[in-house]
């Protein structure tokens, strides 16, 4: 008797085992399953400040009028950026025909949402816009203003920096955008002279505690120097400031 009542208790203990094991499977299984549903398969939402408070689809290509601002091709992405009314945006791109715009032209593009990656070893960053491609459908300020002023515009530099070529290049095309949108007396005055030629100066400065490169647009007669107006690159943000002489202050030229 005692064997047969030992004999029971063990087969109650195995079945009992056995529907506690077989109620937890699921659970687990279950929580497995929803740990592994890919991001990708999850309903995402994607935002640019080119259509602000849109809901944009990454299957979808879409059309804009935007206003030119420059190329970038010295990072792991060539960059294309843009302006969208006073949104200012930076596409990623492979488009290659960027030497056709200048600043402040109009242009019609193509773009998507789409991933970036880290260089090299393809782990996906984000989502981000792509330009596929654009056109020119209006010539902007720097396009007219080279239509009229002709001749070419010369630098030289006051200091003992060294400035690189693709540098250089970028500042005469923020002093063609500047002389061509400026509101100054002064600059448009010397602009309407036939006989205006124009030169600038680059030097490296402070001013309020912050690093400048300095631009001083002149015009040049006789291998003599007239200043028309000082200009200050912020070597941090990049950003472009007139200077105000009378009152000593920065004022951001947009």
């Amino acid at each position: 008797m005692k064997y047969i009542s030992l004999l029971a208790a063990l087969f109650l203990f195995s079945c009992n085992d056995q529907k506690t094991t077989s109620s937890e499977t699921p659970v687990k299984t279950a929580a497995n399953k929803e740990k592994q549903i890919p991001k990708a398969s999850q309903e995402e939402a994607f935002f640019s400040a080119i259509r602000p408070g849109e809901r944009l689809n990454k299957e979808k290509e879409y059309s804009d009028e935007v206003e030119y601002v420059e190329y970038d091709d010295n990072g792991d992405y060539n960059l294309f950026t843009i302006k969208k009314g006073k949104e200012t945006v930076a596409l990623n791109t492979n488009f290659e025909g960027t030497a056709a715009f200048l600043r402040g032209d109009i242009l019609e593009i193509t773009w998507k949402i789409d991933t970036t990656y880290s260089a090299g070893d393809g782990e996906k960053l984000d989502f981000t816009p792509w330009l596929i491609k654009a056109k020119k459908v209006k010539d902007g300020s720097v396009s007219l203003f080279k239509r009229k002023y002709k001749k070419p515009i010369k630098y030289y530099s006051t200091g003992e920096e060294q400035y690189t070529k693709s540098f250089v290049e970028y500042l005469n095309v923020l002093v063609e955008y500047y002389l061509a949108n400026s509101k100054r007396e002064l600059v448009k005055a010397n602009l309407q002279n036939p006989d205006t030629n124009l030169v600038y100066s680059i030097e490296n400065g402070d001013k309020d505690g912050r690093s400048y490169v300095i631009v001083g647009i002149s015009n040049e007669f006789e291998n003599h120097t007239s200043i028309i107006q000082w200009l200050y690159l912020d070597n941090e943000t990049r950003k472009l400031y007139e200077y105000d002489l009378a009152n000593d202050t920065l004022i951001e030229f947009k």
